[in-house]
């Protein structure tokens, strides 16, 4: 190979470089020192040390984690059967692409207001469903063991018609 065969992709290599490399590197070596405005110290792993060592900051590192895990897999899990449905042959698959894909479209504000609304404790929609029901009605925002669980099937309901489009060109 000569530096011939490689000179279309150096704009490109470039690119990633600057924006990618390079601040991943400096930030590593950040993360190494403690550093103001005009200086930094070499400190070593002492920074990773500190926040393994601090409770809430873990926390936020499991919870990141488990929502992440959450949100990632139910989209796959849940969008590939119905892009594989909606490249089938049944009737009015445009119309049900269409309900699926809406909520991409929505803003994350106005889903945020709609779906606190719903899962309102006294008043919400779903908790009315469920007391109807004769069950249960937690406060799925309010509880610390619930809300986490419930921003994530949110983001799912979101995100699922993205997904699904991908899959649908991947089978198309």
């Amino acid at each position: 190979h000569t530096v011939h065969d490689f000179a279309p992709y150096l704009p490109a290599a470039f690119v990633f470089g600057v924006f990618f490399v390079v601040p991943t590197l400096l930030a590593f070596y950040f993360s190494l020192t403690r550093w103001t405005l005009f200086n930094a110290t070499f400190i070593g792993f002492d920074n990773y040390v500190t926040f393994l060592s601090e409770p809430m900051l873990m926390a936020g590192l499991r919870n990141t984690l488990i929502y992440a895990v959450i949100t990632s897999g139910l989209k796959v899990i849940i969008s590939l059967p119905l892009a594989t449905l909606l490249t089938s042959t049944i009737k009015l698959k445009g119309l049900f692409r269409g309900i699926i894909f809406f909520p991409v479209l929505v803003s994350a504000v106005a889903v945020g207001i709609t779906f606190s609304a719903l899962m309102q404790p006294t008043v919400g929609v779903i908790n009315t469903a469920l007391g109807f029901l004769g069950l249960p009605q937690p406060d799925w925002l309010g509880d610390p063991k619930l809300a986490l669980y419930s921003v994530a099937l949110v983001d799912v309901w979101k995100g699922i018609g993205i997904a699904m489009v991908i899959f649908i060109a991947g089978i198309q």
